[in-house]
């Protein structure tokens, strides 16, 4: 939608064999590189409450939490957030 064409939204899944290899961190400053050049101006990241590490990957980074849709996801019998956050660029 041209309304929002300066957002985008990012996904990053490391296998966890191969995470705190700094694969992660380096993908994602290159997508964030890639961002600006394209000119977008915020990205999102939706991660589940759960995910502390990812969480915590994304504040190192320079998001910040934004929203928080409370108990929309349950997996293996246990509800989850969902935990939106923004990096402005």
């Amino acid at each position: 939608m041209p309304a929002f064409s300066r957002a985008a939204e990012i996904t990053i899944f490391i296998r966890p064999e191969c995470q705190g290899m700094g694969i992660g961190r380096s993908l994602a400053l290159r997508l964030i590189d890639e961002a600006k050049e394209m000119g977008i101006t915020s990205i999102l990241a939706s991660i589940s409450s759960r995910n502390d590490g990812s969480i915590a990957f994304h504040r190192r980074l320079g998001f910040r939490e934004c929203g928080r849709f409370k108990a929309i996801g349950r997996k293996w019998g246990e509800d989850f957030d969902a935990v939106w956050m923004q990096k402005m660029l």
